[in-house]
């Protein structure tokens, strides 16, 4: 009889499938597994959890029970005539509707929908719970039941009314968690077009991530090497120098923690290396399962440049359009020969810019300059 009590082998306790709802906001592959649950729970011939857009019709599925793509797509097909979707105003978030609160099934009947689509499946009744809704449309939870079956009753709906909650739940942090993940990967993605070298790491300097010219950097001769995923400096000075830092820069608050410049010494044929190191605040570390402040350092490589004509720094210091010429090429590690060539001037007007730079910054040596440059605008290119 409808509404009866089945024994537990046939009817999932709703503990088991709460925990199978939330498991699956961890691992969408077991949304099949929760949803297969469900419709055992419901007794019900198809479960499934789509997306309705009410403004255009269209319709798309995420998840269901049994799988069946040629379900899904003919079920998208009829979207815009589904009968049960003609008015969007039955339909508000964390409600429960049956199919014949919307229309008879002797109308439903009387339509294509159920001549084309339902009937050929032997499908009539229907309970469908708003998971979230927004003007367009709306995320839905449908179990659908046989013909033969009697339709939903007022327990039904109670059982579904309760699903609800912990499928609206668990999607909620399912697309949290995804929405997070996807601006990470595109964030990291954005750092391999990065001309500099960047590396986040943890404050025992274990590396997070890296791009791809910090893994030519520390695939070569320079100052900086990888360890084990472990970052350190050539120099048993440097080593305690850049240790310091990243430590410093991890145990306070983001907002509130300097930028850092240090040189570390390069191969013999190679120039100083320039590394800025700023803190970024805690960021959740599956592997410790909590918050870890994290580090991110950027190394000036030989092959950066830095457009003067954006250059926060030359604007803060008033510099003139040579003089910001010179402290950027200066700050990406060019020579003055280098510079004086590639600005077509003598060497001596190089010099004589870069006196009135050091003036006007209160800097009074290259590095000085550099590390101040790098803490006002560290940006390369």
């Amino acid at each position: 009889m409808d509404g009866m009590q089945l024994p537990g082998s046939e009817k999932s306790s709703l503990g088991a499938l709460a925990r199978s709802i939330h498991a699956a906001s961890i691992d969408p592959q077991t949304w099949a597994a929760a949803l297969e649950g469900m419709r055992r729970h419901l007794r019900a011939s198809v479960v499934n959890i789509g997306y309705h857009n009410f403004t255009t019709g269209a319709e798309s599925a995420l998840f269901e029970a049994p799988l069946d793509a040629g379900y899904c797509a003919q079920m998208a097909a009829f979207a815009a005539r589904n009968p049960w979707f003609l008015s969007s105003k039955d339909y508000v978030t964390g409600v429960v509707v049956a199919g014949e609160d919307l229309i008879s099934p002797r109308d439903l009947r009387r339509t294509d929908f159920y001549r084309d689509f339902l009937q050929p499946r032997g499908l009539l009744h229907r309970l469908c719970g708003v998971v979230s809704r927004n003007y367009d449309g709306m995320h839905f939870l449908c179990a659908l039941r046989s013909e033969s079956q009697h339709g939903f009753s007022e327990g039904d709906r109670r059982e579904m009314q309760q699903l609800l909650e912990h499928v609206a739940l668990a999607l909620e942090n399912q697309w949290r968690w995804q929405e997070a993940a996807d601006i990470s990967l595109a964030l990291l993605a954005l750092s391999d077009g990065e001309s500099q070298a960047l590396m986040l790491v943890t404050a025992d300097a274990r590396l997070v991530h890296r791009n791809r010219v910090a893994d030519k950097l520390l695939e070569g001769s320079s100052g900086l090497a990888a360890d084990d995923q472990t970052l350190r400096a050539a120099n048993p000075a440097n080593q305690r120098l850049l240790r310091e830092a990243i430590a410093r820069a991890c145990e306070n608050d983001a907002a509130a923690t300097p930028t850092q410049v240090l040189t570390l010494a390069g191969a013999a044929v190679d120039e100083p290396l320039v590394v800025v190191v700023r803190s970024t605040g805690p960021v959740f570390q599956r592997g410790s399962n909590c918050r870890q402040p994290l580090a991110l350092l950027s190394v000036r490589c030989g092959s950066a440049s830095h457009d003067s004509a954006k250059c926060s720094f030359a604007r803060h210091y008033e510099l003139t359009m040579a003089q910001a010429r010179v402290s950027s090429m200066i700050y990406c590690g060019r020579s003055l020969p280098v510079i004086a060539a590639a600005l077509h001037v003598s060497e001596n007007t190089v010099r004589s810019h870069l006196k009135q730079i050091f003036q006007k910054t209160g800097t009074h040596s290259q590095m000085d300059l550099v590390h101040l440059h790098a803490r006002i605008c560290p940006g390369l290119t």
